[in-house]
């Protein structure tokens, strides 16, 4: 993030500007949260400050670009969900050309964050700022005039922040406990380097954003790759690949002295991927530990350490917990008795330290929601453990329960635990990524950057964004992650790149890539046919020389090309009323793979040309009407889906007053995208207080599910019965969707439970 690079609208006048388009997101209501944070806890899973809200804006289908008098233009969009206390902003798709910038601002510019630019373009393509406070966020994104048309920039959700957000001046939360020890106190001097590796994490997941702690990690080859660890119960609420690409990493988030109560939050780290965790339920049947790389790493100006860790399993005396509770600034919690060993979930033994905080001079430290994850230190200022969660609480009695207070104990998953004990592989063992060459160290001190590799010459592939997944085109345009994993700076590399079993191609990199950093790489644009293919890339000749470590230099990706029969265009034109309508495309697995809405109230209604890129399978399109009359406010609505050809697939509504919704089943193939029929079925009654009598024209077998509106399944049944009973008393109050499918047709329906 730049922040010296302000949004292009700060120079120019309003005139020029004109009104920035308004897309409005449907709150969430107190019953809804209120149902969802009542499932997490039962469940175990992170508390949550914020709910997803499922959307589909980007710069062809939302709003409106500002052509600038030298070639340049402005896209901007204003995104208002009523009664937020702040928005998150989550892209699926994000890439930055070089001199294109995207910023995210209040709309009076009261807070900014950005400039973000193509050195933050992720490698994945998604991405989070992290929040907007208030209920209004406006996103900003300029293109000079020779990038015109090759920036990405799409959210398929939006984060509705509920609880624990404060007035912009303050903290992003209310704040943690009063006993709580800042880390400039004088508990921290001891712990200078420590404090420095712990960063605040913003979880994104299925079940909404929150908050955890880590600590960035050494590993024995010292080459500054950006391990954090943290505690496998944060990701409990379900995150995917994408969502990992959204966390956001917070360094240096702490009060320049014991007395102060805010820090500055713009020393930001965005994305990420799991290299392993304990895959235990959150330490139910291990040690609850989260190991991640983050995809860039931290700029120098971060000054951060990686800290080093412990695995003798001896009990440690004492030392000291530093952590982001509540999400508040950093603080420093201390131990001054020897740690017990314990088993958190009763299944394996000897998984956890149990330790009890101490009173200290400035205050007495404890835990909170957020601290999990964050690292525990031994007396030799070494990692030995990391929160799985306690009872500790600032004040007797005062977190709920008379139980506990601020010498209740609280519980550290191992390091020594984590690594071999969690189980077989490499994806549940800390040792394959910390110890990579099996040295058989015990204990790792910590260490500063510039990093102490022991190969000065090392360069390897990190990550090979593009191509990726479904590719929408016939061409493709490779961009490889190139990563110094040497002590010397790099001025020139080798990328050896082909497609399938083809011939291989040769690209020269030259610039300056320092040690521990990563360059995003373009390649040469191809041609290739429909369907299925592998691109393998390889790195070698840094500065010239033979590559001393050749382990890390190779990468393939898998991804399809969709050809032309995968290259849809929706036209939708919406009536007086835009706000009530919203549409889902969702594969066979019911996986949601494009959405639209709500769209802006314009009188006459407009027109909307949303393009569509889908691989070869079966899906349904539903267009729903918040206000169950279908498209017929003031004028029918209607909307053509349309193939590369510009064949119809759907040339139209069947009934423009179909009321709640309309359903219509389409399957792509590498030769034609054709309708298929639609199951047939009714459901008595419809709102219910709970009994929903469902009536289905189909004897074959039937997979039927529940989503509530985050998308999350709460009922699912396999059945041959065309008359059944779906009993949803115990769910709260609002709107959820039914979801039935076939092997010859599927359907989807909205229910309301009142």
């Amino acid at each position: 993030m730049d922040l010296s690079i302000a949004p292009k609208t700060s120079k120019l006048s309003a005139n020029i500007l004109g009104k920035v388009s308004e897309i409005v997101v449907p709150p969430f209501s107190k019953e809804q949260t209120e149902q969802f944070d009542y499932n997490d806890t039962k469940n175990g899973h992170m508390p949550v400050m914020a709910r997803n809200i499922a959307v589909n804006i980007n710069t062809t289908n939302a709003g409106s670009w500002t052509e600038l008098p030298n070639g340049d233009r402005i896209w901007r969009v204003e995104i208002s969900a009523a009664g937020a206390q702040g928005i998150v902003p989550l892209f699926d798709q994000l890439y930055l050309p070089p001199g294109a910038t995207l910023h995210a601002y209040m709309p009076g510019k009261e807070e900014v964050l950005g400039a973000f630019t193509n050195d933050n373009t992720p490698e994945t393509r998604s991405f989070c700022f992290g929040l907007i406070h208030g209920d209004r966020c406006v996103l900003e994104y300029y293109e000079p005039q020779e990038q015109k048309g090759k920036g990405k920039v799409s959210l398929d959700k939006v984060g509705y922040a509920y609880r624990w957000v404060s007035p912009l001046a303050k903290s992003m939360k209310s704040g943690s406990g009063a006993c709580e020890v800042n880390v400039a106190c004088p508990e921290g001097n001891a712990w200078a380097n420590q404090k420095r590796s712990v960063a605040r994490i913003f979880v994104v997941s299925d079940a909404g954003e929150g908050f955890c702690s880590g600590a960035m990690v050494n590993n024995v080859r010292k080459d500054c790759t950006p391990y954090m660890l943290s505690a496998e119960h944060c990701t409990e609420g379900g995150v995917s690949t994408t969502q990992y690409g959204q966390w956001v990493f917070y360094f240096n988030y702490q009060a320049a002295t014991c007395a102060d109560t805010v820090g500055p939050q713009t020393d930001m780290v965005n994305g990420c991927k799991k290299i392993a965790d304990s895959e235990d339920g959150g330490g139910n049947s291990g040690s609850d530990f989260l190991l991640l790389q983050l995809y860039h790493t931290p700029p120098s100006a971060y000054n951060i350490y990686y800290s080093g860790w412990d695995i003798t399993n001896t009990t440690p005396a004492t030392g000291v917990g530093i952590h982001h509770p509540n999400a508040d600034i950093k603080k420093i919690s201390s131990y001054s008795s020897a740690a017990q060993s314990i088993s958190w979930g009763n299944i394996a033994q000897n998984t956890h330290w149990q330790v009890i905080w101490a009173s200290t001079v400035s205050g007495h430290g404890v835990t909170e929601p957020g601290s999990s994850g964050s690292p525990l230190y031994n007396p030799n200022s070494l990692i030995v453990g990391h929160l799985t969660g306690g009872a500790s609480c600032c004040t007797l009695g005062g977190c709920g329960s008379d139980g506990i207070g601020p010498t209740s104990p609280d519980a550290y998953g191992k390091v020594a635990y984590d690594w071999t004990s969690d189980g077989v592989t490499s994806a549940v063992q800390l040792k394959p990524w910390l110890d990579p060459d099996n040295t058989g160290s015990t204990t790792l001190q910590g260490m500063n950057p510039p990093c102490g590799s022991a190969v000065p010459n090392d360069v390897g592939m990190q990550a090979i964004p593009e191509p990726s997944g479904t590719v929408c085109s016939g061409t493709v345009t490779p961009v490889v992650v190139l990563r110094n994993f040497g002590s010397n700076t790099l001025s020139s590399a080798t990328i050896n790149y082909k497609y399938d079993n083809g011939s291989t191609s040769s690209f020269s990199w030259t610039g300056t890539l320092f040690a521990g950093n990563t360059v995003n790489v373009t390649l040469p644009t191809a041609t290739l046919s429909a369907g299925a293919h592998t691109f393998a890339a390889t790195a070698s000749a840094p500065n010239g020389l033979t590559d001393a470590n050749s382990s890390n230099n190779s990468l393939t990706s898998n991804f399809f090309v969709s050809g032309p029969t995968g290259s849809l265009l929706l036209a939708l034109t919406t009536d007086n009323s835009g706000t009530k309508t919203t549409w889902q495309i969702a594969d066979a697995s019911t996986n949601v793979v494009a959405s639209g809405g709500p769209y802006p109230n314009l009188s006459g209604g407009t027109t909307y040309d949303i393009p569509i890129c889908l691989a070869s399978g079966c899906y349904t399109f539903t267009i729903f009407s918040s206000t169950n009359n279908g498209m017929t406010d003031g004028e029918n609505g209607n909307y053509v889906l349309t193939d590369a050809g510009n064949t119809s697939i759907f040339t139209s509504l069947s009934n423009p007053a179909f009321g709640s919704h309309e359903t219509r089943n389409f399957c792509v193939t590498p030769s034609a995208v054709n309708e298929v029929p639609t199951l047939s079925f009714s459901i008595i009654p419809n709102p219910s207080t709970g009994q929903f009598n469902l009536v289905i024209n189909s004897n074959e077998e039937k997979t039927v599910r529940v989503y509530d509106v985050t998308g999350r399944i709460i009922k699912e049944r396999k059945t041959i019965e065309q008359n059944f009973m779906l009993d949803l008393s115990s769910e709260s109050r609002g709107v959820y969707i039914l979801d039935i499918e076939t092997a010859n047709g599927k359907a989807v329906q909205k229910l309301v439970l009142k």
